[in-house]
């Protein structure tokens, strides 16, 4: 199973009233989701199968994208992590930044990867605007709610 079709199936998920699907393939992927939008719902995440394609780009949320947006404070822009996990600013150790400062983004451009239960999780801009400071390095933890990014 290709990493589109496993989006477009958490896609259709959230945007139906399902609370929880699980899935096995004959190779032996096996898929579990649960709806973090239903009311009720705790958020459950199901650890990856060996045998599920996975890039390190992956998106992967764990709150509703609702609470990743941009938040103004003293006139900037505050991107929140919205998820517990390890800050990563590049896509491997050898590549460039996602962003540095002065860089100018868009929405949906990746910020960065937040490494949780080793799955790797692109934040997007959920705005435009213009990286003014990085408030955390490479590699740090980061908990839920924590500023990652000023923007103007």
């Amino acid at each position: 199973m290709e990493y589109k079709e496993i989006k477009k199936i958490m896609e259709d998920m959230e945007k139906s009233s399902l609370a929880e699907l699980s899935i096995e393939f004959p190779d032996g992927t096996k898929i579990s989701l649960k709806n973090v939008n239903q009311e009720n719902t705790n958020l459950v995440q199901t650890p990856i199968t060996p045998n599920m394609p996975v890039s390190p780009n992956t998106a992967y949320a764990d709150v509703p994208e609702k609470e990743i947006s941009c938040k103004e404070e003293e006139g900037l822009k505050i991107v929140k992590s919205p998820m517990v996990g390890t800050f990563y600013a590049k896509p491997s150790p050898e590549a460039n930044s996602f962003v540095e400062l002065g860089s100018k983004v868009k929405i949906g451009e990746t910020l960065c990867i937040i490494e949780a239960m080793k799955l790797m999780n692109e934040i997007e801009a959920e705005c435009d605007g213009e990286i003014v400071e990085i408030l955390v390095k490479d590699g740090e933890m980061v908990d839920y709610g924590k500023p990652l990014f000023k923007m103007k």
